[in-house]
């Protein structure tokens, strides 16, 4: 978990979530996990990653496993090109962070769009237990 930084005022992150919020609203609707509240909680205590931009928002969770540590896009909204800038910062981020991968999770069409970036699909299957 990442400590906020003394110079980032609280009001300052909740200004930057507030504009945030709607480009993250429309990703979190698609999943079961967690809920806006949920996204706005784990920011706020630091285990996930705001990036905002001016027309898109992506949240990051770095995840350490025994013999790696990745760096997870969590959910993204917005413009697509601003959407791959910041994918840019955020890997030297988490390079700098110690993460040897991103990974990343959504619809098809997601690995079609940004594979020239260097993305490979793999896959997650899922059933759900009553």
């Amino acid at each position: 978990m990442l400590e906020q930084s003394p110079r980032l005022k609280l009001y300052e992150w909740q200004e930057q979530w507030e504009h945030a919020k709607p480009f993250i609203e429309k990703a979190v609707a698609v999943q079961d996990l967690y809920t806006i509240d949920d996204v706005a909680d784990k920011i706020g205590d630091g285990s996930f990653l705001l990036w905002p931009g001016t027309r898109s928002a992506m949240i990051t969770e770095f995840v350490d496993f025994p013999q790696k540590k990745i760096c997870n896009l969590l959910f993204c909204g917005g413009d697509y090109e601003e959407l791959e800038a910041i994918t840019n910062h955020v890997e030297i981020f988490a390079k700098r962070m110690g993460c040897s991968a991103l990974y990343g999770g959504g619809r098809p069409g997601w690995a079609r769009k940004i594979k020239h970036l260097g993305w490979k699909p793999e896959y997650v299957i899922r059933k759900d237990i009553k």
